[in-house]
């Protein structure tokens, strides 16, 4: 190859390297400029901060898990936070209902075997995290 083909090469990199910082340059002053700053507002009202410490934790008193039964159908008995939408999934039937109480209690079909149970609340405060738990519900026949 010939010396000046080597040097435009060269040369050609080395400007091609320059444009590509100046334009990564610019294009982070042009985002810089379009972020808004956020600061925090002496004027709002601040909530107490142990007041979502008081939000009803989801108990399942009902059945235990890992609990055998003879029977296709088991009452689900728990605890949750008061008008929390209450969510129970399995793969026989899903269940899907309000609670009024802080308690609850329903009927749920189970099949023949292993039954993966999953219950799932949702409060009504969009600032308090779902809360799940998982049972493992087995329905044995006696004949077997």
């Amino acid at each position: 190859m010939k010396k000046e083909t080597v040097i435009a090469i060269v040369l050609g990199v080395i400007i091609g390297m320059l444009i590509a910082v100046v334009i990564l340059v610019k294009n982070r002053e042009y985002q810089l400029t379009k972020t808004k700053t956020i600061s925090h507002n002496p004027n709002q009202n601040n909530r107490p901060r142990n007041s979502l410490a008081k939000i009803q934790p989801l108990e399942i008193s009902e059945p235990k898990d890992q609990a055998v039964f003879d029977s296709y159908t088991i009452k689900i008995k728990g605890k949750a936070a008061k008008d929390s939408l209450i969510i129970i999934q399995s793969p026989v039937k899903d269940l899907i209902f309000t609670n009024e109480k802080e308690e609850f209690s329903v009927q749920f079909p189970l099949s023949l075997g292993e039954n993966v149970i999953k219950v799932t609340t949702h409060a009504k405060n969009s600032l308090v995290r779902s809360q799940e738990k998982e049972l493992r519900i087995y329905n044995l026949n006696e004949e077997l």
